[in-house]
């Protein structure tokens, strides 16, 4: 189902819109998108959803458990899955932003009044140093990376059994990208796909293999 601006979205116990003021039912999480403004449907573009849908279980976990996590996210619609990291009131977040994101994301966190610790980056090597996120999220921008290098700096700052998520790329390379990812340690915990794009994510046996 689309996400419209009649049709919110409803993913696990992630409730997405495009107003300003969303609600979600019993103990659900609600995503109000409508101060982003035009640069949301970028995000969406990018997969943005994807990593929606990857984020959703942990909206299940109870509020205190979500207090002690961490996120890191970079690459295109990387901003969306920080926001929702924001919402879900996850301790700590931390976020590399493209210059044509910041304002959208500061005047939807600034709506939430969310007690989430977050810093904005504008590059990856000014995120907390050291094995300190339990998720990581990057973003392909629809591509196929060239390299799986290129998420070598997210890992190095994921914990041991963090969960590694890639979004964003074609979905007709959802194997190659999983094969790839698959021999340099990640153990899927899950993978999906929305339209044309597609995500994978898991934990990683040796996070040294990706740098």
């Amino acid at each position: 189902m689309p996400l419209t601006a009649d049709t919110p979205l409803q993913l696990g116990d992630l409730l997405l819109s495009l107003d300003e003021t969303g609600e979600a039912p019993g103990h659900g999480v609600a995503i109000p998108l409508g101060a982003g403004g035009d640069v949301i449907s970028s995000w969406i573009s990018a997969g943005g959803l994807l990593a929606a849908q990857a984020m959703a279980p942990a909206a299940a976990f109870p509020a205190h458990t979500r207090k002690r996590l961490s996120f890191l996210g970079m690459g295109p619609g990387s901003a969306m899955a920080a926001y929702i990291a924001v919402c879900m009131e996850i301790g700590h977040v931390e976020i590399v932003l493209h210059p044509n994101d910041v304002d959208a994301f500061q005047n939807l966190v600034a709506r939430r009044n969310s007690p989430t610790e977050v810093r904005k980056l504008s590059r990856v090597e000014d995120a907390t140093d050291g094995a300190f996120h339990d998720m990581v999220a990057f973003g392909c921008d629809g591509k196929v990376p060239e390299s799986l290098r290129d998420a070598g700096p997210l890992v190095r700052r994921m914990r041991t059994e963090g969960q590694l998520l890639i979004f964003g790329f074609p979905a007709d390379e959802i194997k190659n990208v999983f094969d790839r990812a698959a021999k340099k340690g990640l153990s899927l915990r899950a993978m999906g796909n929305r339209d044309d794009l597609a995500f994978l994510c898991g934990s990683l046996e040796h996070q040294n293999q990706f740098a």
